[in-house]
Protein backbone atom coordinates (compact mmCIF):
# COMPACT_ATOMS: atom_id res chain seq x y z
CA UNK A 1 0.00 0.00 0.00
CA UNK A 2 2.82 2.49 0.32
CA UNK A 3 4.60 1.63 -2.69
CA UNK A 4 1.33 2.28 -4.55
CA UNK A 5 1.23 5.73 -2.40
CA UNK A 6 4.46 6.87 -3.99
CA UNK A 7 3.37 5.87 -7.17
CA UNK A 8 0.61 7.79 -7.01
CA UNK A 9 2.43 10.91 -5.71
CA UNK A 10 5.21 10.55 -8.22
CA UNK A 11 2.53 10.55 -11.05
CA UNK A 12 0.80 13.90 -9.41
CA UNK A 13 4.11 15.19 -8.84
CA UNK A 14 5.70 14.64 -12.62
CA UNK A 15 2.13 15.90 -14.52
CA UNK A 16 2.41 19.01 -12.14
CA UNK A 17 6.10 19.66 -13.22
CA UNK A 18 5.33 19.90 -16.64
CA UNK A 19 3.16 22.99 -17.75
CA UNK A 20 0.29 22.28 -20.25
CA UNK A 21 2.06 23.31 -23.22
CA UNK A 22 5.61 21.46 -22.93
CA UNK A 23 2.75 18.50 -22.23
CA UNK A 24 0.87 18.99 -25.51
CA UNK A 25 4.18 19.75 -27.40
CA UNK A 26 5.55 15.98 -26.15
CA UNK A 27 2.23 14.65 -27.28
CA UNK A 28 2.64 16.27 -30.73
CA UNK A 29 6.12 14.88 -30.99
CA UNK A 30 5.17 11.44 -29.99
CA UNK A 31 2.86 11.54 -32.63
CA UNK A 32 4.57 12.93 -35.30
CA UNK A 33 7.58 10.62 -35.25
CA UNK A 34 5.40 7.68 -34.65
CA UNK A 35 3.42 8.69 -38.15
CA UNK A 36 6.60 9.37 -39.74
CA UNK A 37 8.42 5.81 -38.55
CA UNK A 38 4.90 4.15 -39.75
CA UNK A 39 5.03 6.20 -42.92
CA UNK A 40 8.27 5.43 -43.74
CA UNK A 41 7.90 2.09 -43.09
CA UNK A 42 4.67 1.24 -45.40
CA UNK A 43 6.12 3.76 -48.16
CA UNK A 44 9.95 3.26 -47.93
CA UNK A 45 12.46 5.96 -47.44
CA UNK A 46 12.43 8.37 -50.80
CA UNK A 47 16.38 9.80 -49.58
CA UNK A 48 17.65 8.58 -53.56
CA UNK A 49 15.23 10.60 -55.22
CA UNK A 50 16.38 12.82 -58.32
CA UNK A 51 19.90 11.96 -57.22
CA UNK A 52 20.75 11.70 -60.89
CA UNK A 53 20.44 14.40 -63.38
CA UNK A 54 19.73 13.25 -67.41
CA UNK A 55 19.53 15.06 -70.44
CA UNK A 56 17.84 13.58 -72.89
CA UNK A 57 16.86 14.88 -77.02
CA UNK A 58 13.45 12.33 -77.34
CA UNK A 59 10.95 13.40 -75.28
CA UNK A 60 9.61 10.03 -75.75
CA UNK A 61 11.69 8.87 -73.24
CA UNK A 62 10.82 10.48 -70.55
CA UNK A 63 7.92 8.49 -69.52
CA UNK A 64 10.63 5.71 -69.45
CA UNK A 65 12.81 7.58 -66.97
CA UNK A 66 10.07 8.97 -65.08
CA UNK A 67 8.86 5.21 -63.60
CA UNK A 68 11.98 5.55 -61.39
CA UNK A 69 12.44 8.47 -58.76
CA UNK A 70 16.00 8.42 -58.70
CA UNK A 71 15.89 10.38 -62.84
CA UNK A 72 15.74 13.72 -62.97
CA UNK A 73 15.38 14.49 -66.36
CA UNK A 74 15.50 17.33 -68.77
CA UNK A 75 15.01 17.61 -72.27
CA UNK A 76 16.66 19.94 -74.82
CA UNK A 77 17.91 20.15 -78.41
CA UNK A 78 20.77 18.07 -79.08
CA UNK A 79 23.67 21.10 -79.59
CA UNK A 80 22.12 22.93 -76.17
CA UNK A 81 22.37 19.01 -74.35
CA UNK A 82 25.34 18.74 -75.67
CA UNK A 83 26.48 21.89 -74.38
CA UNK A 84 24.92 21.47 -71.00
CA UNK A 85 26.59 18.00 -70.72
CA UNK A 86 30.02 19.35 -70.96
CA UNK A 87 29.54 21.84 -68.50
CA UNK A 88 28.61 19.63 -65.85
CA UNK A 89 25.90 19.05 -63.23
CA UNK A 90 24.39 15.97 -65.14
CA UNK A 91 25.15 12.25 -64.78
CA UNK A 92 24.08 11.05 -68.61
CA UNK A 93 23.33 12.55 -71.95
CA UNK A 94 20.84 10.21 -73.94
CA UNK A 95 21.03 11.59 -77.82
CA UNK A 96 18.28 9.32 -79.83
CA UNK A 97 19.73 5.83 -79.05
CA UNK A 98 22.95 7.10 -77.88
CA UNK A 99 24.17 7.10 -74.36
CA UNK A 100 26.99 8.87 -72.85
CA UNK A 101 28.45 9.41 -69.50
CA UNK A 102 31.26 10.83 -67.61
CA UNK A 103 34.28 8.43 -65.81
CA UNK A 104 32.68 9.59 -62.25
CA UNK A 105 31.43 6.83 -59.84
CA UNK A 106 28.28 8.51 -59.97
CA UNK A 107 27.65 8.66 -63.31
CA UNK A 108 28.61 4.72 -63.89
CA UNK A 109 26.30 4.38 -60.87
CA UNK A 110 23.49 6.40 -62.90
CA UNK A 111 24.12 4.11 -65.87
CA UNK A 112 23.85 0.94 -63.91
CA UNK A 113 20.28 2.51 -62.55
CA UNK A 114 19.30 3.08 -65.89
CA UNK A 115 19.70 -0.05 -67.29
CA UNK A 116 17.42 -1.81 -64.73
CA UNK A 117 14.96 1.14 -65.07
CA UNK A 118 14.82 0.06 -68.55
CA UNK A 119 14.52 -3.24 -67.55
CA UNK A 120 11.36 -2.86 -65.67
CA UNK A 121 9.79 -0.82 -68.03
CA UNK A 122 10.14 -3.31 -70.98
CA UNK A 123 8.94 -6.27 -68.48
CA UNK A 124 5.99 -3.93 -67.89
CA UNK A 125 5.60 -3.08 -71.61
CA UNK A 126 5.48 -6.93 -71.65
CA UNK A 127 3.40 -7.52 -69.51
CA UNK A 128 0.87 -5.41 -71.21
CA UNK A 129 0.52 -7.67 -73.82
CA UNK A 130 -1.79 -10.65 -71.83
CA UNK A 131 0.41 -13.14 -73.17
CA UNK A 132 2.83 -14.74 -70.26
CA UNK A 133 3.71 -17.79 -72.40
CA UNK A 134 5.40 -15.96 -74.99
CA UNK A 135 6.54 -12.98 -72.93
CA UNK A 136 8.29 -15.67 -70.07
CA UNK A 137 8.93 -18.97 -71.96
CA UNK A 138 11.42 -20.10 -69.00
CA UNK A 139 9.60 -19.80 -65.43
CA UNK A 140 11.34 -19.82 -62.29
CA UNK A 141 9.75 -20.70 -58.96
CA UNK A 142 11.64 -19.37 -56.05
CA UNK A 143 11.25 -21.26 -52.31
CA UNK A 144 13.00 -19.87 -49.74
CA UNK A 145 14.82 -22.26 -47.36
CA UNK A 146 15.07 -21.35 -43.95
CA UNK A 147 18.84 -20.28 -43.42
CA UNK A 148 20.70 -22.33 -40.80
CA UNK A 149 22.06 -19.43 -38.40
CA UNK A 150 25.16 -19.97 -36.58
CA UNK A 151 27.74 -18.26 -35.01
CA UNK A 152 29.96 -20.34 -37.16
CA UNK A 153 30.62 -21.57 -40.92
CA UNK A 154 27.51 -23.66 -41.51
CA UNK A 155 29.12 -27.41 -41.93
CA UNK A 156 28.50 -29.02 -45.78
CA UNK A 157 26.26 -31.61 -43.97
CA UNK A 158 23.55 -29.08 -43.28
CA UNK A 159 22.83 -28.04 -46.43
CA UNK A 160 19.82 -27.96 -48.02
CA UNK A 161 19.26 -31.31 -50.17
CA UNK A 162 17.10 -30.96 -53.86
CA UNK A 163 15.36 -33.72 -54.89
CA UNK A 164 17.60 -34.38 -58.37
CA UNK A 165 15.16 -33.68 -61.44
CA UNK A 166 14.93 -35.91 -65.02
CA UNK A 167 17.70 -34.56 -67.22
CA UNK A 168 16.60 -33.10 -69.62
CA UNK A 169 16.88 -34.18 -73.56
CA UNK A 170 17.38 -32.42 -76.59
CA UNK A 171 14.09 -33.55 -77.66
CA UNK A 172 12.17 -32.92 -74.07
CA UNK A 173 10.61 -29.51 -74.51
CA UNK A 174 10.77 -27.51 -71.32
CA UNK A 175 6.63 -27.20 -70.25
CA UNK A 176 5.06 -24.09 -69.53
CA UNK A 177 2.77 -22.83 -66.87
CA UNK A 178 -0.99 -24.15 -67.92
CA UNK A 179 -1.92 -19.97 -68.76
CA UNK A 180 -4.65 -18.82 -71.18
CA UNK A 181 -3.20 -17.08 -73.93
CA UNK A 182 -5.38 -13.48 -74.48
CA UNK A 183 -4.31 -11.04 -76.73
CA UNK A 184 -5.50 -7.60 -76.85
CA UNK A 185 -5.88 -6.52 -80.16
CA UNK A 186 -5.62 -2.66 -79.08
CA UNK A 187 -2.29 -2.54 -77.33
CA UNK A 188 -0.62 0.08 -76.22
CA UNK A 189 2.87 1.04 -74.11
CA UNK A 190 2.18 1.16 -70.46
CA UNK A 191 1.70 4.82 -69.22
CA UNK A 192 3.43 5.37 -65.95
CA UNK A 193 -0.04 5.11 -63.84
CA UNK A 194 -0.55 2.50 -65.90
CA UNK A 195 3.51 0.55 -65.23
CA UNK A 196 2.39 1.22 -61.39
CA UNK A 197 -0.50 -0.61 -61.69
CA UNK A 198 0.70 -3.47 -63.19
CA UNK A 199 3.96 -3.85 -60.64
CA UNK A 200 1.30 -3.79 -58.00
CA UNK A 201 -0.81 -6.71 -60.13
CA UNK A 202 1.90 -8.38 -61.67
CA UNK A 203 2.11 -12.06 -61.25
CA UNK A 204 5.59 -11.90 -61.02
CA UNK A 205 5.84 -11.24 -57.60
CA UNK A 206 8.68 -11.32 -55.69
CA UNK A 207 9.73 -14.24 -53.98
CA UNK A 208 6.87 -16.42 -54.90
CA UNK A 209 7.19 -16.50 -59.10
CA UNK A 210 9.73 -14.21 -60.24
CA UNK A 211 12.53 -13.39 -63.04
CA UNK A 212 16.36 -12.99 -61.59
CA UNK A 213 15.51 -9.64 -61.98
CA UNK A 214 12.96 -10.05 -59.13
CA UNK A 215 15.61 -11.96 -56.88
CA UNK A 216 16.28 -10.18 -53.57
CA UNK A 217 16.79 -11.04 -50.12
CA UNK A 218 14.34 -11.14 -47.66
CA UNK A 219 15.19 -8.23 -45.38
CA UNK A 220 12.55 -6.87 -43.25
CA UNK A 221 13.02 -3.47 -43.57
CA UNK A 222 9.18 -2.71 -42.96
CA UNK A 223 9.42 -4.40 -39.42
CA UNK A 224 12.69 -2.76 -38.54
CA UNK A 225 11.56 0.60 -38.86
CA UNK A 226 8.54 -0.30 -37.53
CA UNK A 227 10.39 -1.85 -34.51
CA UNK A 228 11.54 2.18 -33.93
CA UNK A 229 8.31 3.21 -32.85
CA UNK A 230 7.77 1.09 -29.87
CA UNK A 231 12.04 2.04 -28.72
CA UNK A 232 11.28 5.56 -28.96
CA UNK A 233 8.33 6.34 -26.31
CA UNK A 234 10.25 3.99 -23.94
CA UNK A 235 13.73 6.35 -24.55
CA UNK A 236 11.13 9.58 -23.51
CA UNK A 237 9.50 7.93 -20.51
CA UNK A 238 12.85 6.80 -19.12
CA UNK A 239 14.01 10.39 -19.35
CA UNK A 240 11.12 11.85 -17.38
CA UNK A 241 12.21 9.13 -14.53
CA UNK A 242 15.72 10.79 -14.39
CA UNK A 243 14.53 14.39 -14.44
CA UNK A 244 12.09 13.42 -11.35
CA UNK A 245 14.73 11.66 -9.31
CA UNK A 246 17.67 14.69 -10.20
CA UNK A 247 15.16 17.22 -9.87
CA UNK A 248 14.24 15.78 -6.02
CA UNK A 249 18.02 15.95 -5.13
CA UNK A 250 18.82 19.69 -6.40
CA UNK A 251 15.76 21.33 -4.65
CA UNK A 252 16.32 18.59 -1.91
CA UNK A 253 12.56 17.66 -2.15
CA UNK A 254 13.67 14.35 -1.61
CA UNK A 255 15.00 14.52 1.84
CA UNK A 256 10.74 14.00 3.13
CA UNK A 257 10.84 10.66 1.41
CA UNK A 258 14.14 9.64 3.30
CA UNK A 259 12.41 10.58 6.14
CA UNK A 260 9.66 8.47 5.97
CA UNK A 261 9.42 5.17 7.14
CA UNK A 262 9.52 3.70 3.88
CA UNK A 263 12.93 1.82 2.86
CA UNK A 264 15.41 2.92 -0.24
CA UNK A 265 13.75 0.01 -1.86
CA UNK A 266 9.88 0.39 -1.49
CA UNK A 267 10.46 4.52 -2.75
CA UNK A 268 12.81 3.64 -5.67
CA UNK A 269 10.14 0.90 -6.44
CA UNK A 270 7.07 3.16 -6.31
CA UNK A 271 8.79 6.12 -8.03
CA UNK A 272 9.74 3.64 -11.31
CA UNK A 273 6.14 1.76 -10.86
CA UNK A 274 4.28 4.65 -12.76
CA UNK A 275 6.71 4.87 -16.11
CA UNK A 276 6.87 1.27 -15.98
CA UNK A 277 2.86 1.13 -16.30
CA UNK A 278 2.64 4.18 -18.89
CA UNK A 279 5.36 2.61 -20.77
CA UNK A 280 3.82 -1.17 -21.05
CA UNK A 281 0.23 0.53 -21.53
CA UNK A 282 2.16 2.86 -24.87
CA UNK A 283 3.83 -0.21 -25.91
CA UNK A 284 0.48 -2.74 -25.64
CA UNK A 285 -1.70 0.70 -27.55
CA UNK A 286 1.03 0.29 -30.15
CA UNK A 287 1.03 -3.30 -30.85
CA UNK A 288 -2.72 -3.33 -30.92
CA UNK A 289 -2.74 -0.54 -33.48
CA UNK A 290 -0.18 -2.58 -35.49
CA UNK A 291 -1.94 -6.23 -35.34
CA UNK A 292 1.19 -7.63 -33.89
CA UNK A 293 1.10 -10.52 -31.47
CA UNK A 294 0.89 -9.21 -27.17
CA UNK A 295 3.92 -11.20 -26.81
CA UNK A 296 5.98 -8.11 -28.25
CA UNK A 297 4.73 -6.22 -24.51
CA UNK A 298 6.95 -9.27 -22.80
CA UNK A 299 9.11 -8.91 -25.14
CA UNK A 300 9.88 -5.21 -24.54
CA UNK A 301 9.18 -5.49 -20.58
CA UNK A 302 13.08 -6.10 -19.83
CA UNK A 303 14.08 -3.20 -22.76
CA UNK A 304 11.98 -1.05 -20.70
CA UNK A 305 13.14 -2.08 -17.10
CA UNK A 306 16.93 -1.56 -18.87
CA UNK A 307 15.93 1.86 -20.21
CA UNK A 308 14.69 3.11 -16.83
CA UNK A 309 17.52 1.33 -14.63
CA UNK A 310 20.10 3.41 -16.52
CA UNK A 311 18.15 6.12 -16.55
CA UNK A 312 17.53 5.59 -12.78
CA UNK A 313 21.23 4.90 -11.64
CA UNK A 314 22.23 8.03 -14.01
CA UNK A 315 20.45 10.65 -12.00
CA UNK A 316 21.75 9.16 -8.81
CA UNK A 317 25.16 9.25 -9.68
CA UNK A 318 25.53 12.50 -11.60
CA UNK A 319 26.46 15.78 -10.23
CA UNK A 320 23.74 18.16 -12.10
CA UNK A 321 21.21 18.35 -15.00
CA UNK A 322 24.24 18.77 -17.12
CA UNK A 323 26.54 16.14 -16.27
CA UNK A 324 23.38 13.72 -16.14
CA UNK A 325 22.64 14.54 -20.35
CA UNK A 326 26.57 13.60 -20.55
CA UNK A 327 25.85 10.11 -18.73
CA UNK A 328 22.17 9.53 -20.29
CA UNK A 329 23.17 10.39 -23.96
CA UNK A 330 26.65 7.93 -23.53
CA UNK A 331 23.93 4.80 -22.03
CA UNK A 332 21.49 5.64 -24.24
CA UNK A 333 23.85 5.92 -27.76
CA UNK A 334 25.20 2.71 -26.14
CA UNK A 335 21.46 0.70 -25.59
CA UNK A 336 20.34 1.84 -28.98
CA UNK A 337 23.41 0.30 -30.54
CA UNK A 338 23.00 -2.83 -28.86
CA UNK A 339 19.55 -3.26 -29.59
CA UNK A 340 19.46 -2.02 -32.80
CA UNK A 341 22.74 -3.17 -34.75
CA UNK A 342 22.11 -7.02 -34.44
CA UNK A 343 18.23 -6.56 -35.62
CA UNK A 344 19.87 -5.63 -38.78
CA UNK A 345 20.58 -9.24 -39.80
CA UNK A 346 17.56 -10.64 -39.00
CA UNK A 347 16.93 -13.82 -40.51
CA UNK A 348 20.65 -13.28 -42.19
CA UNK A 349 22.42 -14.60 -38.66
CA UNK A 350 22.34 -16.09 -35.79
CA UNK A 351 23.99 -12.59 -33.85
CA UNK A 352 20.92 -11.01 -34.48
CA UNK A 353 18.86 -12.90 -31.89
CA UNK A 354 21.68 -10.54 -29.20
CA UNK A 355 19.05 -8.13 -29.41
CA UNK A 356 15.11 -8.36 -28.50
CA UNK A 357 14.12 -6.18 -31.29
CA UNK A 358 15.37 -8.95 -33.55
CA UNK A 359 12.29 -10.97 -31.53
CA UNK A 360 10.18 -7.87 -32.31
CA UNK A 361 10.87 -8.13 -35.74
CA UNK A 362 10.17 -11.52 -36.17
CA UNK A 363 7.00 -11.08 -34.50
CA UNK A 364 6.15 -8.14 -37.18
CA UNK A 365 7.32 -11.03 -39.74
CA UNK A 366 4.51 -13.93 -38.42
CA UNK A 367 7.64 -16.08 -37.77
CA UNK A 368 7.45 -18.18 -34.62
CA UNK A 369 10.08 -16.90 -31.18
CA UNK A 370 11.28 -20.00 -29.46
CA UNK A 371 11.80 -20.05 -25.58
CA UNK A 372 15.12 -20.14 -26.33
CA UNK A 373 15.87 -17.37 -27.98
CA UNK A 374 13.92 -15.38 -25.78
CA UNK A 375 15.55 -16.35 -22.88
CA UNK A 376 19.12 -15.86 -25.12
CA UNK A 377 17.87 -12.33 -25.85
CA UNK A 378 16.10 -11.14 -22.90
CA UNK A 379 18.44 -12.63 -19.98
CA UNK A 380 21.02 -10.23 -20.33
CA UNK A 381 18.43 -7.10 -20.28
CA UNK A 382 16.74 -8.88 -16.82
CA UNK A 383 19.64 -9.48 -15.13
CA UNK A 384 21.62 -6.17 -15.81
CA UNK A 385 19.01 -3.91 -15.14
CA UNK A 386 18.10 -5.57 -11.54
CA UNK A 387 21.65 -4.84 -11.17
CA UNK A 388 21.70 -1.68 -11.70
CA UNK A 389 18.79 -0.98 -9.53
CA UNK A 390 20.28 -2.95 -6.88
CA UNK A 391 23.41 -0.68 -6.47
CA UNK A 392 21.28 2.33 -7.39
CA UNK A 393 19.25 1.50 -4.10
CA UNK A 394 21.90 0.84 -2.28
CA UNK A 395 23.56 4.76 -2.52
CA UNK A 396 19.58 6.29 -2.66
CA UNK A 397 20.49 7.50 0.97
CA UNK A 398 21.39 11.47 1.93
CA UNK A 399 25.31 10.83 2.20
CA UNK A 400 25.45 10.69 -1.38
CA UNK A 401 21.64 11.85 -2.80
CA UNK A 402 22.80 15.74 -1.90
CA UNK A 403 26.51 15.80 -2.01
CA UNK A 404 28.59 16.58 -4.98
CA UNK A 405 30.92 13.35 -5.23
CA UNK A 406 32.35 12.38 -7.87
CA UNK A 407 30.89 9.79 -10.27
CA UNK A 408 33.98 7.39 -9.60
CA UNK A 409 33.76 7.83 -5.47
CA UNK A 410 29.31 6.68 -5.93
CA UNK A 411 30.12 4.00 -8.02
CA UNK A 412 32.64 2.96 -5.04
CA UNK A 413 30.35 3.56 -2.31
CA UNK A 414 27.29 1.33 -4.23
CA UNK A 415 29.89 -1.66 -4.35
CA UNK A 416 31.31 -0.90 -0.58
CA UNK A 417 27.44 -1.24 0.68
CA UNK A 418 26.94 -4.71 -1.39
CA UNK A 419 29.98 -5.85 0.63
CA UNK A 420 28.81 -4.75 3.36
CA UNK A 421 25.42 -6.32 3.44
CA UNK A 422 26.15 -9.75 1.63
CA UNK A 423 28.33 -12.68 3.01
CA UNK A 424 30.73 -13.96 1.07
CA UNK A 425 30.39 -10.39 -0.77
CA UNK A 426 33.55 -11.03 -3.35
CA UNK A 427 32.35 -14.40 -4.33
CA UNK A 428 28.95 -13.06 -4.99
CA UNK A 429 29.52 -9.73 -5.63
CA UNK A 430 31.72 -11.63 -9.32
CA UNK A 431 28.62 -13.37 -9.69
CA UNK A 432 26.42 -10.16 -9.77
CA UNK A 433 28.66 -8.73 -11.64
CA UNK A 434 28.58 -11.33 -14.50
CA UNK A 435 25.89 -10.15 -16.53
CA UNK A 436 27.36 -6.55 -16.78
CA UNK A 437 30.14 -8.70 -18.45
CA UNK A 438 27.99 -10.86 -20.28
CA UNK A 439 26.28 -7.95 -22.20
CA UNK A 440 29.17 -6.15 -22.90
CA UNK A 441 31.02 -9.11 -24.57
CA UNK A 442 27.54 -9.80 -26.59
CA UNK A 443 27.59 -6.07 -27.85
CA UNK A 444 31.76 -6.65 -29.19
CA UNK A 445 30.22 -9.36 -31.16
CA UNK A 446 27.84 -7.61 -32.78
CA UNK A 447 30.43 -4.17 -33.63
CA UNK A 448 33.02 -6.84 -34.91
CA UNK A 449 30.50 -8.71 -37.30
CA UNK A 450 32.18 -6.97 -40.61
CA UNK A 451 35.24 -7.33 -39.21
CA UNK A 452 37.74 -9.96 -40.76
CA UNK A 453 37.25 -12.93 -38.81
CA UNK A 454 41.12 -13.28 -37.60
CA UNK A 455 41.19 -9.70 -36.54
CA UNK A 456 38.03 -9.62 -34.76
CA UNK A 457 38.60 -12.45 -32.29
CA UNK A 458 42.10 -10.63 -31.82
CA UNK A 459 40.29 -7.90 -30.53
CA UNK A 460 37.32 -9.85 -28.65
CA UNK A 461 40.09 -12.03 -26.84
CA UNK A 462 41.70 -8.71 -25.47
CA UNK A 463 38.77 -6.84 -24.69
CA UNK A 464 36.53 -9.40 -23.53
CA UNK A 465 39.48 -10.87 -20.85
CA UNK A 466 40.11 -6.96 -19.71
CA UNK A 467 35.99 -6.42 -18.93
CA UNK A 468 36.61 -9.95 -16.97
CA UNK A 469 39.50 -8.54 -15.40
CA UNK A 470 38.29 -5.58 -13.96
CA UNK A 471 34.93 -7.19 -13.26
CA UNK A 472 36.84 -10.00 -10.92
CA UNK A 473 39.03 -7.42 -9.34
CA UNK A 474 37.00 -4.20 -8.73
CA UNK A 475 35.33 -6.07 -5.38
CA UNK A 476 39.13 -6.29 -3.87
CA UNK A 477 39.80 -2.66 -5.29
CA UNK A 478 37.30 -1.55 -3.16
CA UNK A 479 38.00 -3.39 0.07
CA UNK A 480 41.90 -2.31 0.01
CA UNK A 481 41.09 1.09 -1.19
CA UNK A 482 38.19 1.88 1.16
CA UNK A 483 40.32 -0.40 4.15
CA UNK A 484 37.52 -2.83 4.60
CA UNK A 485 40.32 -5.37 5.24
CA UNK A 486 43.65 -5.36 6.15
CA UNK A 487 45.66 -4.72 3.06
CA UNK A 488 48.36 -8.11 3.50
CA UNK A 489 49.73 -11.16 1.26
CA UNK A 490 47.32 -13.26 2.76
CA UNK A 491 44.18 -11.46 2.16
CA UNK A 492 44.90 -10.68 -1.48
CA UNK A 493 45.69 -14.57 -1.88
CA UNK A 494 41.84 -15.04 -0.42
CA UNK A 495 40.19 -12.08 -1.81
CA UNK A 496 41.18 -13.30 -5.98
CA UNK A 497 40.56 -17.28 -5.39
CA UNK A 498 36.75 -15.99 -4.00
CA UNK A 499 36.28 -13.78 -6.74
CA UNK A 500 38.01 -15.91 -9.35
CA UNK A 501 35.72 -18.63 -8.01
CA UNK A 502 32.55 -16.60 -7.74
CA UNK A 503 32.94 -15.31 -11.53
CA UNK A 504 33.47 -19.09 -12.75
CA UNK A 505 30.28 -20.03 -11.04
CA UNK A 506 28.20 -17.78 -12.38
CA UNK A 507 29.50 -17.83 -15.79
CA UNK A 508 28.62 -21.43 -15.85
CA UNK A 509 25.40 -21.39 -14.81
CA UNK A 510 24.33 -18.37 -17.09
CA UNK A 511 26.45 -19.74 -19.90
CA UNK A 512 25.39 -23.03 -20.35
CA UNK A 513 21.89 -21.91 -19.62
CA UNK A 514 21.39 -19.27 -21.59
CA UNK A 515 24.21 -19.01 -24.67
CA UNK A 516 23.83 -22.42 -25.84
CA UNK A 517 23.70 -21.06 -29.78
CA UNK A 518 27.06 -20.01 -29.35
CA UNK A 519 28.83 -22.61 -27.10
CA UNK A 520 30.22 -24.18 -30.31
CA UNK A 521 31.94 -21.15 -31.91
CA UNK A 522 35.16 -19.52 -31.32
CA UNK A 523 33.02 -16.90 -29.45
CA UNK A 524 31.95 -19.69 -26.50
CA UNK A 525 35.73 -20.63 -26.17
CA UNK A 526 37.19 -17.79 -25.30
CA UNK A 527 33.86 -17.43 -23.02
CA UNK A 528 35.10 -20.48 -21.57
CA UNK A 529 31.90 -22.48 -22.57
CA UNK A 530 32.08 -26.08 -22.02
CA UNK A 531 35.18 -26.79 -20.10
CA UNK A 532 35.75 -26.59 -16.44
CA UNK A 533 38.87 -27.00 -14.48
CA UNK A 534 40.96 -24.92 -16.62
CA UNK A 535 38.71 -21.78 -16.67
CA UNK A 536 38.53 -22.29 -12.85
CA UNK A 537 42.27 -22.08 -12.68
CA UNK A 538 42.24 -19.51 -15.14
CA UNK A 539 39.71 -17.00 -13.00
CA UNK A 540 41.91 -17.44 -10.13
CA UNK A 541 45.07 -17.22 -11.36
CA UNK A 542 44.75 -13.95 -13.25
CA UNK A 543 42.39 -12.82 -10.56
CA UNK A 544 44.72 -13.14 -7.56
CA UNK A 545 47.39 -11.63 -9.59
CA UNK A 546 45.92 -8.78 -9.96
CA UNK A 547 44.99 -8.85 -6.22
CA UNK A 548 48.92 -9.29 -5.39
CA UNK A 549 49.61 -6.38 -7.69
CA UNK A 550 46.93 -3.84 -5.88
CA UNK A 551 48.91 -5.63 -2.50
CA UNK A 552 52.01 -4.61 -3.44
CA UNK A 553 51.71 -1.94 -6.18
CA UNK A 554 49.34 -0.35 -3.92
CA UNK A 555 45.87 0.59 -5.11
CA UNK A 556 46.89 3.54 -7.18
CA UNK A 557 48.41 1.44 -9.44
CA UNK A 558 44.97 -0.95 -10.21
CA UNK A 559 45.15 -0.21 -14.08
CA UNK A 560 48.80 -1.65 -14.41
CA UNK A 561 47.83 -5.03 -12.47
CA UNK A 562 44.57 -5.25 -14.06
CA UNK A 563 46.51 -5.12 -17.44
CA UNK A 564 49.10 -7.89 -16.20
CA UNK A 565 45.83 -9.81 -15.11
CA UNK A 566 44.52 -9.13 -18.84
CA UNK A 567 47.73 -10.36 -20.47
CA UNK A 568 47.23 -13.80 -18.59
CA UNK A 569 43.73 -14.19 -19.41
CA UNK A 570 44.02 -13.03 -22.83
CA UNK A 571 47.52 -15.39 -23.31
CA UNK A 572 45.30 -18.51 -22.60
CA UNK A 573 42.01 -17.97 -24.60
CA UNK A 574 44.75 -17.15 -27.56
CA UNK A 575 45.90 -20.25 -27.03
CA UNK A 576 42.10 -21.94 -27.18
CA UNK A 577 41.50 -20.45 -30.57
CA UNK A 578 45.63 -20.81 -32.21
CA UNK A 579 44.22 -22.76 -34.85
CA UNK A 580 41.51 -19.76 -36.06
CA UNK A 581 43.76 -17.17 -35.86
CA UNK A 582 46.84 -18.54 -37.15
CA UNK A 583 45.37 -20.92 -39.81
Amino acid sequence: MDLLTISKWEFRKTRLSFSLKTRVLSVIILILIGAASFFVSQSGLHINDNIYRVIVTDPALLPILKTDDKFDVFVAKEPDARYMFKQGGFDILIIGNKIIHSDSQKSISALDALDKTIKKYDEARLLSYNDLNDTFPVWLNVKNIERVQSFQPVPIQKLPEFEKGKENTADAPIEKPAVEKVVSENTQLPSIKDFTELKKSSPLQEQTLATPSHFNPPIPFKSVVLSFIFIFPIYFIAQFFSSSIMEERVKRKGELLLVSPLSSSQIVLGKLLPYLLITLVMVAGMTLKLGGSPWIILILLPVSLMFLSTAFFGAIIARSFKELSFVLIFLSVFLSGYIFFPAMFANIHAISIISPITLVVKMLENEPVSMSEYLFSTTPFYLVSTLVFMFGIFIYREEDLFTQKSIKGKLLDSLREFIARVPAPLFFLSIALLPLAFSIQLMLIVLMFNVPLRLGILFFIVVAALIEEVVKSVGIYTVFSKKIAKVSTANALKFGILSGAGFFVGEKVLLLVVVASIAGSVFGSVMGIGLLIFPLLLHISSTTVASLGMRYLGTKNYLPAVVLASIIHASYNLYLVRGVIFG
